[in-house]
């Protein structure tokens, strides 16, 4: 009997094995390998010539591969990566292979629109997964390899002497960079050779601060196939600061968002004078970032009756961070006043999901198990410890409904209001800046925003000492992907602009209660005036409370 059911028995067990191998993609981890753009977002198509990157297992060698030489090959290390697209079948050409990650060259013939990719390594072949084939998709590559914070740019001071960009190598005005992205669209000259230098016949535009730069160069790195470099002039009238959004336009589509640093001196230090946080996120170890705000929300979208009320919430992060002159926390490290700073992220920010560079639950530090706020008009809320959206403290403390007023703010009166904790961290007690209420009288009109044309958001700050943030988040439930831009405006300014480049990467709202959102909000944010604190266990501390106002809109 047990011989009879034996081969029962070893049948499953080889079909385990084999699976075990089988090369598989995993969902949606077909990306451009610089901006890494979620799937479905506008800018991520994969164009044709640029590097791609795919995230599976056993799709690769476990000792992970780099080609070394010209000419390049269809196949490398046993990997093959094939597009498909009705009766046609081109295959892609592999330069970086491993276990769990293929960098690959989309050749330049490929077919436009969707297409089937699959991936062949060690007999077995992937089950294919969609991809879409563009003409043009920049992607800029990031010190961080993940597509946000700072770029990969060079400062230009001779052929010999051509640094990275960093905080402490800012680039000057009028100083020639270089660019490293891909995606620019294909060249004329084959996929597999040393790439010729000369610029591309594509409609090309660099934005730096939101200003044009002027572009000298725009083509293939004539180091790797694949890559492009793109080489301007920092405009004269660029805002400094260490954060300077930095972004690319390629036919009609718009890179991801990077930065760079930009100082009146090339090669200096740069400096945010108008953000404390920026010297506590590149000069401190152990760090605490506490905020507080007030927010007057109303929600008319996809609804048949408006949501208005008002929420009271803290949130506070310790962190164990390195030093470093590319530091970027994607929360804190705002552009300077008057541009734009767009992130995007897998996942709704809304509900839960992180922005990309936000630190490990792995580099918290412990405050205690909860942290206290303490008001002499409502009494004493305890803000629980929470791994969601990012580990720290967080809690609403006070919520009141318009329609009925029931609820109780506690942030009533910010001046009598104090937060204290004693953890690991130490013992501490802070209370927080104040700052004005503003107007924003066409928040009840505003409806709709159209990608394709300027928009200006328009209120009264009252607070002519503060800056002033715009925050725009929108949601596309169908790709499980979110972009979100913020704006900084300088103390005194009461008119935010939104470009059709900036806007070009939101996802559009289909107009039907399908789970997307978008969220527009302005908020008086007085960086200058955040409270600084210390603790043993701290190396500087940051409290800032703010006000703000939002509405649900549709994007076009």
């Amino acid at each position: 009997m047990l011989l009879r059911f034996a081969p029962l028995v070893m049948m499953p067990m080889l079909a385990l094995g084999q699976l075990a191998t089988q090369p598989v993609i995993v969902y949606r981890g077909v990306l451009n390998a610089a901006s890494l753009a979620p799937p479905g977002l506008p800018n991520a198509g994969i164009a044709r010539g640029s590097v791609f990157t795919i995230f599976g297992s056993n799709i690769g060698p476990s000792t992970p591969a780099t080609v070394t030489s010209f000419p390049l090959f269809p196949g490398f290390n046993g990997v093959n990566v094939t597009l498909a697209q009705g009766g046609t079948s081109v295959s892609a050409i592999p330069i970086f292979v491993s276990l769990n990650q293929i960098n690959a060259i989309l050749p330049s013939n490929a077919p436009l629109g969707t297409g089937s990719l699959r991936v062949s390594f060690g007999g077995r072949t992937s089950a294919p997964v969609s991809i879409e084939v563009v003409e043009n998709a920049p992607g800029i590559f990031a010190i961080s390899s993940g597509g946000f914070g700072p770029g990969v740019v060079q400062n230009f001071n001779t052929e010999g002497d051509q640094p990275v960009n960093s905080l402490d190598s800012s680039a000057a005005r009028g100083q020639v960079i270089t660019i490293w992205a891909t995606g620019l669209g294909r060249a004329p000259f084959a996929d597999n050779i040393a790439p010729t230098a000369q610029n591309l016949e594509i409609p090309l535009t660099i934005t730096i601060g939101e200003r044009d730069a002027i572009k000298l160069y725009g083509g293939r790195s004539p180091c790797c196939a694949g890559v492009d470099q793109i080489v301007v002039r920092v405009p004269e009238d660029a805002p400094l600061g260490c954060y300077v959004p930095l972004r690319i336009k390629a036919g009609n589509t718009v890179s991801n968002t990077v930065t760079m640093a930009i100082a009146n001196t090339a090669g200096a230090r740069c400096s945010d004078t108008f953000n404390p946080f920026t010297s506590l996120i590149r000069n401190s170890r152990r760090q605490g970032m506490v905020m507080m705000d007030r927010t007057l929300h109303q929600i008319d979208s996809y609804i048949t009756t408006t949501e208005q009320n008002t929420t009271e919430a803290v949130r506070a992060y310790f962190w164990n961070r390195e030093p470093s002159s590319f530091a970027f926390d994607p929360q804190f490290s705002y552009p300077p006043p008057g541009t734009c700073m767009v992130q995007q992220a897998s996942g709704n920010l809304m509900r839960g999901a992180v922005l990309r560079g936000s630190l490990p639950a792995s580099s918290s530090l412990d405050a205690g198990s909860v942290l206290r706020l303490s008001t002499s008009f409502s009494g004493t809320a305890e803000i629980p410890r929470t791994l969601v959206p990012l580990a720290g403290y967080a809690a609403v403390v006070g919520s009141l409904r318009a329609n009925d007023g029931v609820g109780l703010p506690k942030l009533d009166f910010p001046n009598a209001t104090t937060l204290s904790f004693n953890g690991a961290v130490g013992e501490v007690s802070v209370q927080p800046n104040l700052t004005n209420l503003f107007a924003w009288g066409g928040r009840a009109l505003l409806e709709r925003i159209r990608r394709s044309v300027n928009t200006r958001i328009q209120f009264t700050p009252n607070d002519f000492n503060a800056t002033s943030e715009l925050s725009l988040v929108a949601y596309s439930a169908v790709h499980n992907a979110t972009t979100a831009i913020t704006c900084l405006a300088a103390p005194g300014v009461d008119t935010i602009q939104l470009s059709p480049d900036l806007m070009s990467n939101l996802p559009q709202s289909f107009g039907r209660p399908d789970g997307s959102l978008a969220m527009l909000g302005i908020g008086i944010v007085p960086l200058s005036r955040a409270v600084p604190f210390s603790a043993t266990g701290l190396d500087g501390g940051l409290l800032l409370f703010s006000q703000w106002q939002t509405k649900s809109v549709y994007i076009q």
